[in-house]
């Protein structure tokens, strides 16, 4: 009985492609242990560990051309070193994924607040109070207030951020500028709205004579309360509700009111 077999036994042992083999063959890491006299291509458990050991190199991502000096010259501490960055890669791999599941699940989130605002009458507008903690930017363009954004100012503008609207823009109005801005840590940020109570709205505009309106309304509704309401109003838009929903911009309005605790208790309960 012979002891070995062909390359077709040995892809189905090591559920390898046939072809796959051939090209180890062809790069000259992997060789037959013999060929019969009717040429096919014999194998062994020499050439079974060797197989084993290449798929294993390829698993860890070795490009195929460094294989071979892996098998020819590789030390234990030079393996180690290589499990070691490949522990690396996969770490980053999983980090990466880590932040894709909570970058969706935010937005899931969003979707959901979003749906339960509105199914109240838009026409109605309907102000939440909220806390909200210190919050710092950095400014990427500064407009006029009857200024709108255009594509040649995103360009002119632009940044090393890959993806534009990974993170949502916040506008912050003052009585002269229009700051655009992007999130960001205190390290490297360039300015900053306090922390506080803000009156908060969540909105859709087809125009920015939407927004406009808004911006009245909010102070509006402000004068109304008999809120003192601090600079800069901040709109939020909300760049991924804006893509993957209808041709309507989504947009969260703000203001920091100037009142205490025991004010608004107040006028809640009157």
């Amino acid at each position: 009985m012979n002891n070995y077999i062909t390359i077709r036994e040995l892809s189905k042992l090591m559920h390898v492609s046939v072809h796959q083999i051939r090209y180890f063959e062809e790069k000259k890491i992997l060789f037959p242990a013999y060929v019969d006299t009717n040429h096919y291509r014999m194998y062994g458990m020499d050439e079974i560990y060797q197989l084993s050991h290449i798929l294993l190199l390829r698993k860890l991502n070795v490009p195929v051309q460094q294989i071979k000096e892996c098998l020819l010259s590789y030390s234990a501490d030079d393996y180690y070193g290589l499990l070691t960055d490949s522990l690396q890669d996969v770490q980053s791999q999983i980090d990466s994924l880590i932040h894709m599941k909570q970058f969706i699940q935010s937005i899931l989130q969003e979707q959901q607040e979003w749906i339960s605002q509105s199914q109240q009458d838009q026409r109605i507008p309907i102000y939440v109070m909220k806390e909200i903690p210190v919050r710092h930017f950095t400014t990427w363009i500064t407009i006029q207030p009857n200024e709108s954004l255009h594509a040649r100012a995103l360009y002119q503008h632009r940044t090393e951020q890959h993806a534009l609207f990974e993170t949502d823009f916040h506008y912050l109005y003052s009585s002269d500028q229009v700051a655009v801005c992007v999130p960001s840590s205190n390290a490297i940020s360039d300015s900053f709205v306090e922390k506080g109570l803000y009156l908060t709205r969540s909105f859709t505009v087809t125009s920015e004579e939407n927004i406009a309106q808004e911006i009245h309304h909010l102070n509006e509704h402000a004068f109304q309360a008999a809120y003192v309401l601090v600079d800069p109003i901040i709109l939020i838009e909300k760049s991924y509700l804006s893509m993957l929903g209808t041709d309507q911009l989504h947009y969260e309005i703000q203001a920091r009111i100037e009142v205490t605790h025991a004010e608004v208790k107040e006028r809640n309960q009157s």
